[in-house]
């Protein structure tokens, strides 16, 4: 088991206990990068809403970016995929060839559009869902971009279960403080939000009957796996005295895969993406359009 720790002793750790993961690793260490970098910042939208009818922040926001910037961080993670040895070819040469536009591949990770993945992966022959298993690191500069603008602007009595920035489900829970104050985590824009005891954030499900817990006796205390037999669907929590640091979700939850196997076994699910995307629309700048069009006063 891999401690809590930085994100660089994470990735070291997971490194050296995981060789088998290390592809996997270059792509989650160069996605985390690219959410520091300075420039996603200027591409953070307008927030249209309060939030205050469990859409999230991200809901109905339109993002205005450089096209080379989205290509270029498209076209990186893509080869750096294709070294790894996955099957991103036909993505990859649909967009050097133009059928694919790096801002369309880019919004539909962003809103976690279920539908358009499926629709290009028909197109371009992505049978094993590569697409989908990138889209999340894809989107992940901006989403942590967006957390870090918009961290005041999340209600403290956000009722839902489902990230209030984002949209996504949680990553882990964590059973944080003195108090055992339950929060949910989200692995992809690291937000944080509280939320009630016994109660699937999947389902809804609150009849502690249907609710339970799985813990093993040769894993730390403070690791644990909580279930549902409303619709079978599982979450780790994290015993913790301070919030993880919102870049080491994602490492934290890869960390404790051996949780995961516990519940796979016994029949429990992690939910896909949720139903209803977040819809988000994605533009290019003004003056890059105007370059683009070559319409340059």
């Amino acid at each position: 088991m891999v401690p809590q720790g930085s994100g660089r002793s994470l990735l070291a750790a997971l490194r050296v206990e995981h060789p088998e993961w290390r592809p996997l690793l270059v792509l989650i260490e160069a996605a985390l990068r690219e959410a520091e970098s300075p420039h996603w910042e200027r591409f953070v939208p307008v927030v249209g809403h309060q939030a205050d009818d469990g859409r999230p922040l991200l809901d109905g926001a339109v993002i205005s970016v450089d096209p080379k910037v989205v290509g270029r961080w498209v076209r990186h993670i893509l080869a750096l995929a294709a070294a790894a040895g996955t099957e991103v070819e036909p993505l990859a040469q649909a967009v050097e060839a133009g059928r694919l536009d790096p801002s369309s591949l880019f919004e539909a990770a962003v809103s976690q559009d279920v539908e358009r993945f499926h629709d290009i992966a028909r197109v371009e022959r992505d049978y094993r869902g590569v697409l989908r298993g990138l889209a999340s690191l894809i989107a992940m500069p901006m989403l942590q971009t967006c957390r870090r603008a918009w961290a005041e602007r999340v209600s403290p009595s956000w009722a839902h279960d489902y990230c209030p920035v984002c949209g996504r489900w949680p990553t882990v829970a964590e059973i944080r403080g003195l108090d055992g104050a339950r929060h949910l985590r989200c692995g992809c824009c690291g937000s944080d939000w509280r939320t009630e005891w016994l109660r699937c954030p999947f389902c809804g499900e609150s009849d502690h009957e249907k609710l339970g817990s799985l813990v093993s006796a040769d894993r730390l205390e403070r690791h644990g796996i909580e279930v549902c037999d409303g619709c079978r669907g599982y979450l780790k929590t994290f015993t913790t005295l301070t919030a993880i640091r919102p870049g080491d979700v994602l490492l934290e939850d890869l960390a404790t895969v051996a949780l995961d196997m516990a519940a796979l076994e016994r029949d429990y699910r992690r939910p896909a993406a949720r139903e209803c995307a977040v819809a988000v629309g994605v533009v290019a700048e003004p003056w890059r359009l105007r370059d683009l069009l070559s319409l340059r006063p």
